[in-house]
């Protein structure tokens, strides 16, 4: 598994990043692991034909919303069985918030949610055997951009942050235990760490 943490960068720019990735995936069986944060856009998966202003994106689900205070987590990772590979993240992000015994979450359509707030977004698409896209931590966003629409487009539910919620985590901290958490659950070792 190769880790590139390219910290805070444009989203449009990381798009470009992926796609290059995800070609040199294929070509050399390789997973690669990338974490990052953007400046503020809205994003839409490929069947939300609402909100306009959003870029559309060739993943799952529908709108929302990145920030700096979000923190991203992209799989290029090979996938044999997509449904298997989704649990696999899921259990990765049960164990992550399982310490935070002050909040409550719970998994439901497209993240995690503390009753109807949203602290997680996930959304992936699968190309050639291999997956793109991935997960959102809302670490302290601007919920009140985030709230101008709704998340995933979901009746009744509003974006929170673990800010919001009281929970301070060091970026650090949680790149060393996702990383942690990845390699456990899908058997890898980390070859090769890089920041652009």
């Amino acid at each position: 598994m190769k880790i590139i943490d390219l910290k805070l960068i444009e989203y449009k720019r990381f798009l470009q990043i992926q796609n290059y990735l995800h070609s040199r995936a294929i070509k050399n069986s390789s997973n690669y692991l990338i974490f990052a944060s953007h400046y503020p856009i809205f994003t839409k998966g490929l069947t939300e034909k609402g909100y306009p202003f959003a870029l559309q994106v060739d993943r799952g689900g529908s709108i929302t919303y990145f920030d700096e205070g979000s923190f991203m987590i992209y799989f290029i990772f090979k996938v044999n069985n997509p449904p298997l590979f989704f649990k696999k993240v899921i259990k990765i992000l049960k164990n992550f918030f399982s310490p935070y015994s002050q909040i409550k979450y719970d998994y439901k359509k497209a993240g995690f949610y503390i009753e109807n707030r949203k602290i997680c977004s996930l959304g992936f698409s699968y190309k050639k055997g291999y997956s793109k896209h991935g997960v959102s931590i809302h670490l302290n966003n601007d919920l009140k951009k985030f709230n101008s629409v709704t998340p995933c487009n979901l009746k009744g539910i509003i974006a929170t942050s673990l800010y919001n919620e009281n929970i301070l985590i060091d970026k650090n901290n949680i790149k060393i235990r996702l990383t942690n958490l990845i390699k456990e659950e899908f058997n890898e070792t980390e070859n090769q760490s890089t920041t652009k």
